[in-house]
């Protein structure tokens, strides 16, 4: 039940994101909007925080589901945008698109009672999922802004009506923006994999191998485009998307590897 409650807390942050974001309206009216779009924002990711923490800590250790995980990235990806949206009203389009996915994982959480636990406990197991998920909402939330990137680049290229995406920042805000997510993303990635060796002592037993070769290879992809921006000047749709290539190989590390541990092994693992 509180899991709809924020759902519907979540889009009605959407609709007042959108309004803001809408051209012919007063400046005025659209402040009204943005700043409704934040406290409803504010009220749903507090809401939704408490949620997340009733369902995840009723038993001695940290418990992880694949919806958990999805709420919990949510939840993350929730607050940067927020932050994003407080002080750049021109990202409301994109708010109001984050804060959409980010209620439809929201309803995902899993309130029951857990019947699995983590193999490993300790506040280092604990801090080693919680900044692999900050990793990864920080990652989602460049390859949101990669894909309106790659679309408004190929709309006005190709020089059709804008539509809906006149609500989106430039190109170079959304360039810029991606690029910080991206960076950040990256730089918390790396110390994941490098903490996560920690805690891994058989990839082969703990059905891991697929799941770090996925995940040094996103890790790679991300590597070589940021040194591209930096060395060669990368931009546009083509550093969009390698943006979305490393968002796909990441996905696939962590929810991939969950499929197959909860689904066809039946096991549970970070």
């Amino acid at each position: 039940m509180l899991a709809i409650i924020v759902l519907v807390i979540y889009l009605s942050a959407c609709l007042w994101f959108f309004a803001s974001a809408l051209r012919g309206i007063s400046e005025s009216d659209a402040h009204v909007k943005h700043m409704a779009g934040l406290m409803m924002g504010a009220l749903g990711w507090l809401i939704h925080g408490y949620s997340l923490c009733r369902a995840l800590f009723r038993g001695p250790a940290l418990a992880l589901n694949s919806t958990d995980v999805a709420s919990l990235i949510g939840w993350i990806t929730a607050a940067i945008t927020l932050a994003r949206v407080w002080n750049r009203p021109r990202f409301a389009g994109m708010a109001a698109l984050a804060l959409l996915c980010v209620g439809i994982a929201a309803a995902l959480t899993d309130d029951g009672a857990r019947t699995f636990y983590t193999s490993q406990s300790g506040w280092e197991l604990t801090a080693h999922i919680l900044v692999a998920a900050v990793a990864y909402s920080l990652v989602a939330v460049g390859a949101c802004l990669a894909l309106a990137l790659y679309g408004l680049d190929r709309r006005l290229h190709s020089h059709q009506p804008l539509g809906w995406m006149k609500t989106l920042p430039s190109i170079e805000g959304l360039e810029t923006g991606m690029f910080q997510a991206i960076s950040s993303g990256f730089a918390l990635l790396t110390l994941t994999l490098f903490s996560g060796f920690v805690f891994v002592q058989d990839l082969v037993a703990q059905h891991l191998i697929h799941k770090v070769a996925l995940s040094c290879l996103a890790w790679l992809i991300l590597g070589i485009l940021l040194w591209g921006r930096w060395q060669l000047g990368w931009r546009g749709r083509a550093a969009a998307r390698w943006v979305l290539s490393g968002f796909t190989l990441l996905g696939l590390a962590y929810f991939g590897s969950k499929f197959v541990l909860e689904v066809l092994l039946g096991r549970h693992w970070g």
